[in-house]
């Protein structure tokens, strides 16, 4: 299940570590380019020729989409959430129960939305590519999470 859950890790990978500090056209040309580069060396690392390779980038561009608007969606409610739970202030119980429903109708999306591009990968993509791509997006995750640590690490970055 884990593995399933990469491709959308993705979208919320590139997306986080950029989302204070740059104006959204920065962010969205960043985005882009980490995309770029993924799908350039992953097509390389797993032989695709061009059809695959063009199926591969449209689902993942469709991937990426869909993800972006799933992350601001959750985005969004968490900070309802967040707005409900101040201190001093009495916290709507009804409308807690419905963000916390809501939050976890967007994590099923997210499980769905991850069996149904294995199916499409599975169109075009070999077992063998997939899991490659797999592994690809787990590296990916850890690069990325990385660089993230790193990045609170540094002074004046909290």
């Amino acid at each position: 299940m884990r593995t399933i859950l990469l491709i959308p890790a993705l979208a919320a990978l590139v997306a986080q570590p950029l989302t204070a500090q740059d104006p959204p056209e920065r962010r969205q040309q960043l985005q882009q380019e980490v995309m770029r580069r993924f799908t350039e060396n992953y097509r390389a690392q797993a032989g695709l020729d061009d059809e695959q390779a063009a199926r591969f980038e449209e689902t993942a561009r469709q991937s990426m989409e869909h993800r972006t608007a799933t992350l601001q969606r959750e985005r969004q409610l968490w900070m309802a959430v967040q707005g409900q739970m101040r201190p001093g202030v009495a916290a709507d119980e009804d409308s807690l129960r419905t963000l916390m429903a809501a939050l976890i109708d967007v994590q099923q999306e997210r499980v769905d939305r991850a069996r149904e591009e294995m199916v499409m990968y599975g169109e075009f993509l070999t077992p063998i590519q997939q899991a490659q791509l797999m592994l690809s997006l787990r590296r990916l995750q850890h690069q990325m999470e990385g660089a993230r640590m790193r990045q609170r690490r540094q002074p004046g970055m909290q």
